[in-house]
């Protein structure tokens, strides 16, 4: 963040970043100290924040607040079993998107200075730490999706390619990769579950591009994660019970 209002021309305003953390912090803490009676850390809900204040745009500072609202509370208060299902950054961008229509977009991916060597070093940088944070088989699985059904609509006359696969280089796409589909609590544990998942997120990712529908990354990843209790219950009514969701979707999948 701290680069990309010096170095990188982001072009997006302080106090909508200062909002978004503000709003995602205390939200956080309260309802973790009024439910759990927990006193946080909100590591999660810092990076939710600053996740917001990039992504979003809009003149009216009152929607970053808002959305990192509705994107802390989906962790308490939508939850199957034990955990929550969606990622709170993108829940909050997918709601503010669908109930402030015309009041807030989604800012440009064009972004890191327009220098494509900026955007290779960031796609290097976040390709290390899923290998630490050992989710690169997902990470993996997404970018290799994301070309093949690029290289579809290229062929189905959607575009050339520059059109289709320059969106990976901007900033947009990048926090997306390597923040919102790595939370561990929305994705698989195990490495096959992991691979699947991400190119479910290409496929309708994909379908929603060739439809023309805006925000399409953002609204794949919401639409997959709401179908996570879905599975609980397949799995449920099959006999298979197990404390991660994520196993019993896998498993419900390929039972034989």
């Amino acid at each position: 963040t701290i680069l990309g209002q010096t170095f990188l021309y982001f072009d997006i305003r302080l106090e909508q970043i200062g909002i978004a953390l503000l709003a995602a912090c205390a939200t956080d803490m309260l309802l973790a100290f009024l439910l759990h009676r927990q006193i946080l850390v909100p590591i999660s809900a810092y990076i939710t924040g600053l996740s917001v204040g990039i992504l979003l745009q809009s003149f009216d500072t009152r929607v970053f607040a808002v959305a990192c609202v509705w994107g802390i509370a989906s962790k308490y208060f939508l939850r199957s079993g034990d955990r929550h299902f969606f990622n709170p950054s993108n829940f909050a961008i997918v709601s503010a998107l669908a109930l402030l229509h015309g009041v807030v977009t989604v800012a440009p991916g064009s972004q890191w200075g327009g220098d494509f060597r900026v955007a290779v070093l960031i796609l290097a940088l976040g390709l290390m730490l899923m290998r630490r944070v050992q989710r690169l088989d997902l990470v993996l699985a997404w970018l290799a999706g994301y070309v093949v059904m690029g290289l579809l609509r290229v062929a189905l006359g959607q575009g050339g390619l520059v059109f289709a696969l320059a969106p990976m280089t901007g900033a947009k796409f990048t926090l997306f990769t390597f923040s919102m589909i790595p939370d561990p609590k929305t994705n698989p544990p195990n490495r096959e579950g992991r691979i699947v998942w991400g190119l479910l997120i290409a496929l309708v990712d994909g379908a929603l591009r060739l439809a023309e529908v805006r925000y399409s990354m953002f609204i794949a990843l919401f639409s997959l994660c709401a179908l996570l209790p879905v599975f609980r219950l397949v799995a449920e009514a099959r006999g298979i019970r197990e404390p991660d969701p994520w196993k019993v979707a896998v498993r419900v999948l390929w039972a034989r």
